[in-house]
């Protein structure tokens, strides 16, 4: 019993350490991946990023709720932009 004990107390922090580095090697971010240095996202990623919907986020814009900028038949909006928008409109609990 005391060789078991003595075996599980060295390999439990080696086992707990390899779990830990193969979970941080396949964490993704909640932003979907997108780098948090990009300074202009596409509706696609804002929806990502903000959890709502492509539709819903081109509703914001319709409505210039979001302020973006057109670039071809592109539409980029700020991620700050994007940041305050939400910050400002909190959702309400029920």
């Amino acid at each position: 019993m005391v060789l078991t004990e003595a075996l599980a107390a060295i390999i439990k922090p080696i086992i707990k350490d390899a779990v830990l580095e193969a979970f941080k090697a396949s964490y993704r971010p909640a932003s979907g991946g997108i780098p948090d240095n990009k300074t202009f996202l596409t509706v696609k990623q804002c929806a990502q990023i903000s959890g709502l919907g492509v539709s819903t986020i081109r509703l914001y814009l319709r409505r210039r709720s979001i302020p973006a900028q057109k670039v071809g038949r592109r539409v980029l909006v700020r991620r700050a932009d994007l940041e305050d928008f939400l910050e400002a409109n909190p959702a309400k609990a029920r």
